[in-house]
């Protein structure tokens, strides 16, 4: 892997702030369509951010986006990253805000439990990201198109990474999951002046005592994220006649649905209460209508990991062509609801998720 030389950079921390979305196209008289979302020369206003599985610190030794047109564009790195699984709020501003469509990641790391360095050489897929670039998403309440902003790169044990495309938090899309490998590599080059064994035993210290076992037997593994990756046919459907007016979705992969991709309220309605292949949800916003006009909102913040991720999978095993749905069954009053996961004409109740209804006016 060659150096990456990327003069000018400015470091900027967004710790705790969420993440950028794209800088409005110049003005016009009437909003922008998705086909303006990009500059006349085919570049979009994006950043990359850095992250880590949660409790598993690595550093980034070096990391870039590339473009076919021989640009790059950087990964931050030299930071000590602790987790941020789905990417972190550590950007770089470069330059010009706006850069070609990337088609290739390079990175090389090193992970701080494992003691080990990787690197790995990686092709996008870029006709999807320019794809999604220029549909771009929908935003309410301003009535006008925006698009993704941020590359979040984040690895994993054993040498996994992991690429989104987002719009802020609400809006992520799962780009790839790609295979480093493992190199020998000089630690000194990495960071002159740091003794490694003391580096590695000091930040190994402060780990979970789950880590720590998994440092003492040698049993890394990335099955943890990429059971979060997986997705299952699944689907919402309610037990009374509701209409979802607007909903958004966060799943254990990291990935959300937020913002539609169109004013097309009923056809964003259609990726959740339409089977399609999704993650396991790890939050729910929705927002419902009964025919008598009350309006409600059921918010489920979080669902309980054990219990859903495993229930997901129990149906899934047993029933294989099934599609799964997401049974949500409010009392008559819209006052109390349950949840329960369907499939081949079995029941799986998720008791240890609970679901707080609000009024809306």
């Amino acid at each position: 892997m060659r150096s990456f030389p990327f003069p000018c950079l400015l470091l900027a921390f967004l710790l705790g702030c969420g993440q950028p979305q794209s800088p409005a196209p110049p003005m016009s008289a009437s909003p922008p369509t998705p086909a303006q979302l990009r500059r006349a020369d085919g570049k979009f206003a994006l950043v990359a951010t850095p992250g880590t599985a949660d409790g598993y610190p690595a550093r980034y030794d070096e990391a870039r986006l590339l473009t076919p047109d021989g640009g790059s564009f950087p990964v931050p790195y030299g930071h000590l990253l602790r987790g941020n699984w789905g990417g972190s709020a550590i950007y770089w501003a470069v330059g010009d805000d706006y850069q070609a469509v990337p088609d290739r990641l390079e990175i090389r790391w090193f992970s701080y439990p494992e003691d080990k360095f990787y690197e790995g050489h990686f092709r996008l897929p870029q006709a999807r990201l320019r794809a999604l670039l220029e549909r771009g998403l929908w935003e309410r309440e301003s009535q006008r198109y925006f698009t993704y902003s941020t590359l979040n790169v984040c690895v994993i044990p054993t040498g996994g990474v992991v690429v989104w495309l987002s719009a802020g938090q609400s809006n992520k899309v799962l780009i790839g999951r790609y295979q480093a490998q493992e190199i020998a590599y000089d630690y000194t080059r990495f960071r002159p002046g740091v003794d490694r064994a003391a580096a590695v035993r000091e930040t190994q210290a402060a780990l979970s005592a789950e880590v720590r076992h998994e440092i003492a037997t040698g049993a890394f593994s990335s099955q943890k994220w990429d059971a979060y990756l997986r997705p299952y046919p699944w689907q919402l459907a309610f037990s009374r006649p509701l209409t979802l007016t607007r909903f958004a979705l966060g799943f254990f992969s990291a990935e959300a649905i937020g913002d539609p991709a169109s004013a097309d309220a009923a056809a964003q309605a259609q990726l959740v209460l339409a089977p399609s292949p999704k993650a396991v949800p790890r939050s729910a916003m929705l927002y419902v209508a009964a025919p008598d006009g009350r309006q409600r909102l059921f918010k489920v913040l979080p669902f309980d990991e054990a219990q859903t991720m495993a229930a997901f999978q129990a149906l899934h095993a047993q029933h294989p062509r099934a599609v799964v749905t997401l049974y949500v069954d409010p009392d008559e009053d819209l006052r109390q609801v349950t949840l329960s996961l369907r499939a081949g004409g079995q029941v799986l109740a998720l008791t240890k998720t609970s679901v707080q209804v609000f009024d809306l006016p």
